[in-house]
């Protein structure tokens, strides 16, 4: 099979797989144009070096250097067709398939839901039952009191996590439950993290979203109404909601949130949501410039309160976001063991106080001040969820990390509920947040 003479490796994650054989590592593409490929580490290493620079005799020469035993050019040749074929190499072929589906995306009327049948299952029933074990009351929140009428006086928004529902499932719960029983709220604007690369700050889609439990309706008219507003300032013709809507095709973090609003939303009373993907902050903290002196971040959140104030019901503001990311798999040379599990709760644990103090500048000096050592990846959505929802305390109703059982990585993780009192008057709830330690 012919390929590049100059393979070049897309934007890739390489990352371990539990085997009890030989070790195998799994080609993911985060941007979700093909299906992950598992292999051995020898392809792995292979595929790693195919960095559109090295031809196929620098690639040989690179592989003997490291392993210490020749590449066959038939089989590196084969290995290169096949990678081309599997869409993982940039070039023609790859072009190709990426229009095609862009293309689909832009042109179809409804998202559809990306991660049913991997990150939660695709069946109705099968979804419906996972979800209910998750307000299970020993690792859950309990279940949903059908009694229960919200009054909407207090609940203003919520961060909830977006790692994937099998690990992350009743940590979800935790704030949905608070969100269905104390929330009156008809729109949910959902701030989610955008985990590839984007031109602007802040992207939208106005698609609905499908989930495997029915179609979760976007508020087309509120996001026309906040793209009005921003089109009438300076600082707002800066942002096109509209420039990276592709964002969403793949992303996750507010899908999952869809599936979490229909489940304990759909058929109780009518909702729309307003999703919005947040880009990295990273480059601000990198620069000392808090989200506060940023004209676009500022500019965003003026109009989206301005529109929320037009809006003839309620709004409430969902953050989906997730923490930490640390271990060997995300860069770091150490373990996760039970001393950095600790460290690392320590550290979040304090992130998360500022959250329900509703204090966002607190909350972004935090990470800003380690260099987002941490890699937190919710750091953008929950300072717009907090700003947006200017909520006058929190409680913290439960905390969790997800480590990989040889200890190479760690997903922390966190749900919270904000809350406004009538006055104005600042007060800060702790509570007695459920906390675990689960494996990945």
């Amino acid at each position: 099979m012919a390929g590049p003479l100059r393979p070049r490796l897309r934007p890739l994650e390489i990352v371990p797989v539990a085997s009890k054989g030989s070790p195998l590592f799994a080609l993911r593409d985060p941007q979700g144009f093909c299906e992950p490929i598992v292999m051995p580490h020898g392809a792995a290493l292979v595929a790693a070096l195919m960095d559109g620079r090295r031809t196929l005799a620098q690639i040989q020469a690179a592989f003997r250097d490291r392993v210490g035993v020749p590449l066959a050019l038939a089989d590196l040749k084969s290995l290169v067709g096949r990678f081309d074929e599997a869409h993982l190499l940039q070039g023609d072929r790859f072009e190709a398939l990426r229009r095609r589906i862009e293309t689909a995306f832009l042109d179809a009327p409804v998202r559809p839901a990306a991660h049913a049948g991997r990150s939660y299952p695709d069946d109705p029933d099968e979804l419906r039952q996972q979800l209910a074990d998750h307000f299970d009351a020993e690792n859950g929140p309990g279940a949903i009191d059908p009694s229960i009428q919200p009054d909407g006086l207090g609940l203003c928004g919520a961060i909830s996590p977006h790692i994937d529902l099998y690990r992350g499932g009743p940590a979800y719960a935790w704030a949905y439950k608070r969100i269905v029983e104390q929330s009156d709220a008809d729109v949910f604007v959902i701030f989610g993290t955008a985990h590839g690369p984007m031109g602007q700050l802040f992207a939208a889609t106005r698609k609905d979203f499908d989930t495997p439990l029915g179609v979760v309706q976007t508020d087309r008219r509120f996001l026309d109404r906040l793209a009005e507003r921003l089109a009438s300032s300076v600082a707002g013709r800066l942002l096109d909601l509209d420039e990276d809507e592709l964002a969403h095709r793949a992303e996750h973090s507010v899908e999952f949130q869809a599936v979490y609003l229909q489940y304990v939303l759909g058929g109780r009373r009518p909702f729309r949501i307003v999703p919005v993907l947040t880009g990295s902050f990273d480059d601000l903290g990198g620069a000392g410039v808090p989200p506060a002196e940023s004209p676009e971040v500022q500019t965003f959140l003026a109009e989206l309160r301005r529109t929320a104030e037009e809006h003839r019901g309620k709004v409430c503001y969902v953050g989906g976001a997730d923490l930490a990311h640390v271990g060997q798999r995300f860069g770091d040379r150490w373990i996760v063991d039970a001393r950095r599990r600790a460290m690392q709760e320590r550290d979040d644990r304090a992130l998360l106080a500022a959250a329900c103090r509703g204090d966002a500048a607190s909350f972004f000096r935090h990470v800003a001040e380690q260099g987002n050592r941490s890699r937190i990846c919710g750091l953008s959505p929950i300072y717009m969820t907090i700003e947006a929802a200017a909520p006058t305390h929190g409680e913290l109703l439960t905390y969790d990390q997800a480590v990989e059982p040889d200890g190479s990585a760690c997903v922390s993780f966190a749900s919270v509920a904000l809350y406004r009192r009538q006055g104005g008057e600042k007060e800060t709830h702790h509570g007695d947040p459920k906390q675990r330690t689960s494996g990945a």
